[in-house]
């Protein structure tokens, strides 16, 4: 089974022992980030002017609605251009590495990155977004909601965003290893749909970031903050009541 086949099937499932090995001094203290990483202005500085208009489109959604769209639309969307992202990759590699060697660092960088992409994906679908969905249900039927672990949303929020934060980064790292998608003279066909297609991920992942760092997050942190105290008044009357009836 090639590398591309095992990337079809979810992170570390066919990965060659020295990728692994080689992991830190590709992408050096990345894997955890404390600074605050502006979306927008990064998508302002590579011209993704559009990024504004599309994310006004899905302010309105609920977050039902927002949680169906990022897994429609995004994580499967990419998953299918990661798979023709990086067979394009090997092919350019093969091909141009003997007069450009740094095809060959990106292509490890970017299936390192794809992995961790594709792991952070599954720990959304698995993990993050079935905890949003039923805080939505017990937040609906609040008067009749049995105890929950409070503030477990936003855990799990302030996880994930901080791993967006990584991926941001990361994305950074390959504009510096492609010369920020400079084409070079003798680019083939395949070199230049390479990086028209990096390019166009990268615009679409920075979407999907902000739309979950400043939409989906924070309505899901106000939900689950809203369901708490209310939760929380509802059993101090409740307690209240029984006392006096007791005395």
């Amino acid at each position: 089974m090639t590398i591309i086949e095992g990337l079809k099937f979810g992170p570390f499932f066919c990965v060659p022992a020295y990728y692994l090995k080689r992991k830190e001094k590709i992408f050096m203290n990345t894997e955890h980030s404390t600074e605050i990483i502006n979306v927008l202005a990064i998508a302002k500085e590579h011209d993704y002017e559009t990024i504004f208009a599309e994310s006004e489109m899905f302010e309105p959604l609920d977050v039902n609605s927002l949680v169906a769209m990022l897994i429609t639309h995004y994580h499967n969307k990419a998953r299918e251009n990661i798979i023709c992202i990086y067979d394009l990759a090997q092919r350019v590699s093969v091909k141009h590495s003997y007069m450009h060697p740094e095809l060959s660092k990106l292509t490890e960088a970017l299936f390192l990155f794809f992995d961790d992409l594709l792991f952070h994906f599954k720990k959304e679908e698995q993990i993050l977004f079935p905890n949003i969905i039923r805080l939505v249900k017990k937040a609906s039927a609040v008067e009749t909601s049995t105890y929950t672990r409070f503030g477990l949303v936003k855990e799990l929020v302030l996880l994930m965003q901080n791993e967006n934060y990584v991926i941001i980064k990361k994305l950074m790292g390959l504009r510096e290893l492609t010369n920020n998608y400079m084409i070079p003279g003798d680019a083939c066909s395949y070199y230049k749909s390479l990086f028209e297609r990096m390019k166009e991920f990268e615009k679409g992942l920075l979407l999907f970031i902000h739309l979950e760092n400043d939409n989906l997050f924070p309505k899901a942190i106000h939900m689950e903050e809203g369901f708490t105290k209310h939760f929380i008044k509802r059993k101090l009357e409740t307690n209240s009541m029984f006392l006096k009836k007791t005395y």
